[in-house]
């Protein structure tokens, strides 16, 4: 996955929900803004959920998931 791809998603107005899916078949959802967090570079991405914090690598990412 491109890092302007991830970028792009994380930093559109309005916020839309969008998903990831990485090459060891796990999803991730990002419904709000503040589910996401990024460095200013867009190498990594972070997930912030309920009960934990999950960091990925970008070339990690092989799909996006729009719900």
């Amino acid at each position: 996955m491109k890092v302007k791809d991830i970028e792009s998603l994380v930093e559109r107005k309005p916020f839309r929900p969008f998903g990831v899916r990485l090459n060891n078949g796990e999803q991730y959802l990002f419904m709000e803004p503040r589910d996401v967090g990024a460095p200013k570079d867009y190498h990594i991405i972070v997930h912030f959920g309920e009960d934990e914090v999950t960091t990925m690598d970008t070339d990690s990412i092989v799909g996006i998931i729009e719900p």
